[in-house]
């Protein structure tokens, strides 16, 4: 799984989306952003029963994309998946 930091060192838009989720979804809050992006990757590879079909590297990887797109858009709004659903 990409870390948050990974994604922070890549620059563009994955130093932008590791910014929105910290600062705007997790007020500057890093450790408690990267939890909450480890639980929702791991959400994501444990409930979509499609992935379950695919080799593992590969269904991490699409865990991970659907990750990422929920919580990019959350994050423009300063929202966290795992923050509202507790």
């Amino acid at each position: 799984m990409t870390s948050l930091v990974e994604f922070y060192d890549q620059g563009g838009e994955g130093k932008h989306f590791a910014e929105e989720f910290v600062q705007q979804a997790h007020s500057g809050h890093w450790e408690t952003a990267k939890d909450h992006w480890t639980r929702i990757v791991e959400h994501y590879g444990d409930s979509v029963e499609e992935l379950e079909t695919l080799p593992p590297k590969k269904a991490r990887q699409e865990a991970e994309q659907l990750a990422l797109a929920l919580c990019k858009t959350l994050a423009q709004v300063g929202k966290c998946w795992v923050c509202i659903v507790g």
